[in-house]
């Protein structure tokens, strides 16, 4: 009997199998695609990725849009990675997979891959928790993991480097929201035993060490409560917005922290929502800016406010242009850039993504039209994680 003749038809499907499944991988990992043919000065980048329950065989799906002024745009196809977020640094986009580093020059098609270590392994992140640090010579993103094996403690992990030298720490909280001052990290977290007791961290980054503290913050004794913005500086303190769940209302709240939580917190209530659906909530960390003592954020609605902390009042400053409230909350996004609010949509009245551009009085100062994006992504499942202004 001749084996090998015998089982020919079983070889072929076998050789058929391996060829589609490394088709399938190169097609998640396939670099980069000018789609103007010619080197473009982007102004903005826009990061799409598949979640964690649509990652199949090649880690997922991510597109990275370039796009220049007139809307012309370079795509760069990647593996996905869950509430990921890019980092700009030093005339390069950093993007991080879940095994290595990638940095992609702006004004270039190279693209460098950095390998991480294997315990350097990360599977989703916090959604835009990331920047930059140290005079803007180290970058960070942390990254939500699981349970320790024991279930006492919960991990995350923080990447940090500066290209030339890389590294990961897990950290044993799990992260509620963070922001940067440019000097350090700061966190709110809550313990696995007990989700409404606050605590409040500090965290410097210094070559291979992190310097880390923490300080309790509160017990919230609301039905819940989850943050609505990331945080930010003013002054000595970090600001951020949080929605408390009480009876059938959601109280949006402004919490005023002192960077080394030596002071009691303060708290201006801002905003009620009905307490019946989600609408108020913009999934949007970046939704948040400080100008002249006055805090800016972006509602579900698509309301922009300013609170004085000053006077402590509270003004509505404008409705974004001809926005109404639909069920396309992973397909827009806001970035304030340089006293200007950057609002990302999908418009059905043009059937195209659009980037406008508003004034902090809320005037529409320009608007990119996006025409091809949505036939770029296609059928695909991918979420909106990231959106970013790189020039002005």
């Amino acid at each position: 009997m001749n084996l090998l003749n015998d089982n020919k038809p079983l070889i072929s499907r076998a050789c058929l199998l391996f060829v589609t499944l490394v088709l399938i991988i190169a097609g998640c990992s396939s670099s980069k695609t000018d789609e103007t043919n010619s080197k473009i000065e982007p102004v903005a980048a826009i990061y799409y990725s598949t979640d964690l329950p649509n990652e199949k065989i090649g880690d997922g799906l991510s597109y990275l849009f370039l796009i220049d002024q007139q809307g012309k745009h370079m795509t760069i196809k990647k593996r996905g990675l869950e509430l990921n977020s890019i980092i700009p640094y030093k005339g390069a986009l950093l993007l991080n997979q879940k095994n290595e580093l990638l940095s992609i020059k702006q004004d270039s098609d190279l693209i460098k891959s950095t390998s991480f270590e294997e315990d350097c392994k990360v599977y989703a992140g916090y959604g835009q928790s990331s920047g930059q640090l140290n005079n803007l010579n180290t970058f960070y993103s942390i990254y939500n993991q699981s349970f320790s094996s024991d279930r006492k403690h919960y991990i995350s992990k923080i990447r940090w480097g500066d290209q030339t030298n890389n590294y990961c720490k897990d950290i044993n909280e799990y992260i509620e929201v963070s922001g940067d001052d440019g000097s350090s990290i700061y966190f709110i977290s809550s313990e696995t035993e007990d989700g409404n007791k606050k605590s409040f961290h500090k965290l410097s980054l210094e070559n291979d060490k992190l310097i880390m503290t923490k300080t309790f913050l509160e017990q919230v004794k609301t039905d819940g409560r989850f943050m609505f913005t990331k945080l930010i500086p003013y002054s000595n303190d970090m600001v951020g917005i949080y929605a408390d769940l009480v009876g059938a209302k959601v109280e949006l709240n402004l919490i005023q922290i002192d960077k080394d939580n030596k002071t009691p917190l303060k708290k201006h209530p801002l905003v009620q929502y009905d307490r019946s659906n989600s609408h108020y909530y913009f999934f949007n960390k970046e939704s948040i800016y400080v100008k002249d003592g006055q805090v800016y954020f972006v509602d579900g609605y698509g309301d922009v406010y300013a609170f004085n902390l000053t006077t402590k009042k509270l003004m509505k400053k404008f409705h974004l242009n001809e926005y109404t409230r639909q069920s396309r909350l992973q397909d827009e996004m806001v970035y304030f850039h340089k006293d200007y609010l950057y609002f990302f949509r999908y418009n059905d009245k043009t059937s195209s993504h659009h980037i406008e551009k508003y004034n902090l009085q809320g005037t529409v100062e320009s608007t990119i039209i996006l025409p091809d994006l949505k036939k770029k992504l296609g059928n695909n499942s991918v979420n909106l994680y990231d959106f970013k202004i790189l020039q002005p």
